[in-house]
């Protein structure tokens, strides 16, 4: 079985059985009542779709949806492809759980075509909490999440101004994203662009990415992480971490970020832990071929996120650091470190700091 979901009317393919949404209640009619109906024919749709063993195309127009999630399991694999625009619902009341369109428990979905999930974010960013960036609370829905999803590809399609993070990839296995952009202002508060967590096999590959917060961030129980081809600005780089805030949090092992270019960031490479974090490990982390073109801060590492204090050590292998600066400003280039066990191999520009 395929699902195919459409979101602008097009010509039906004489192959496919059809789920067409006007058959359960989509009406012409504007505001809650567009809203209402959509979702209760997407719902139905998917009910019925996700158990049929024919394959389906479901075509649709553009709406203003609030919350959705389209949940499996399903006897087979799910197509669910947008080629208009999405809008997600303005009333913060209508998100309960800080989800606005959710794909769950599904094996062999496909979300792909070239439309766009706009989250209306400027709607939402005046009351977010991370306007203060003390203590920031993610109180807002991310546009996006991805959870527990089995051999899943996701591409072509556009994330425009969510509430809070664009993607979010929760406990999911072979993970494919490509494809994709996604856009936000620089001064949109905790716009991540994807944040992956609790995932083994996770690839995103070939995107563009500008947003307000991290272009990419890589959380807690992540096994075999590689983001490659990411073109990342703005946005505060690519970013595992920060880690270890919460008691239950577990290992990240095997972390490849390769083949980028940070344009405008605010940093580039980047981990970061918080200080006093329970007994967790972030090994296998590597940072290659990197271009970074007038970013404020190109490599960080912060053992201790979120203090001043300096009590762990960092054990770190700088290899071939080739970073010149172009400014107007008379700004030294300089590396600076605290507290770390540092080896150093290949070119060292700028020259290391006599670390100990």
């Amino acid at each position: 079985m395929v699902l195919t979901i459409l979101l602008l009317d097009r010509h039906l393919r004489t192959n496919l059985c059809t789920f067409d949404v006007t058959h359960y209640g989509v009406k012409a009619c504007t505001g809650q009542c567009k809203q209402n109906a959509v979702m209760q024919a997407l719902t139905k749709v998917r009910a019925q779709a996700c158990q049929s063993v024919a394959p389906a195309e479901v075509p649709s127009r553009t709406f203003e949806m609030s919350a959705v999630v389209l949940e499996g399991p399903c006897k087979n694999p799910i197509i669910f492809e947008i080629q208009g625009t999405l809008k997600a619902d303005t009333d913060k009341k209508a998100y309960k759980d800080r989800t606005w369109f959710a794909f769950e428990e599904i094996d062999g979905l496909q979300v792909t075509g070239r439309g766009t999930f706009d989250g209306q974010g400027p709607c939402f960013w005046s009351s977010s909490k991370c306007f203060h960036k003390n203590n920031c609370c993610i109180e807002l829905p991310s546009s996006i999440i991805f959870k527990r999803v089995t051999n899943t590809v996701i591409s072509g399609f556009t994330s425009l101004n969510p509430p809070a993070f664009h993607m979010h990839v929760i406990g999911s296995t072979n993970f494919t994203a490509h494809s994709l952009t996604t856009t936000a202002t620089n001064e949109s508060p905790n716009t991540d662009g994807m944040h992956i967590s609790t995932s083994c096999n996770v690839k995103l590959l070939n995107s563009k990415i500008g947003t307000g917060d991290d272009c990419v961030s890589v959380g807690q129980g992540n096994t075999d992480v590689t983001i490659s081809g990411i073109q990342c600005g703005p946005g505060h780089g690519i970013s595992v971490g920060s880690l270890g805030k919460y008691k239950d949090e577990t290992n990240v092992n095997k972390v490849l970020v390769t083949d980028c270019k940070f344009t405008g960031t605010t940093n580039g490479a980047r981990i970061k832990t918080w200080l006093n974090s329970p007994s967790l490990k972030a090994t296998g982390i590597t940072f290659q071929n990197l271009v970074m073109d007038m970013v404020k801060n190109p490599i960080i590492i912060n053992q201790e996120y979120g203090t001043k204090s300096h009590v762990f050590p960092c054990f770190v292998d700088m290899a071939n650091i080739d970073l010149v600066y172009k400014g107007t400003d008379k700004l030294p280039e300089n590396f600076q470190c605290a507290n770390a066990k540092l080896t150093f191999t290949g070119k060292q520009n700028p020259a290391p700091c006599p670390c100990c």
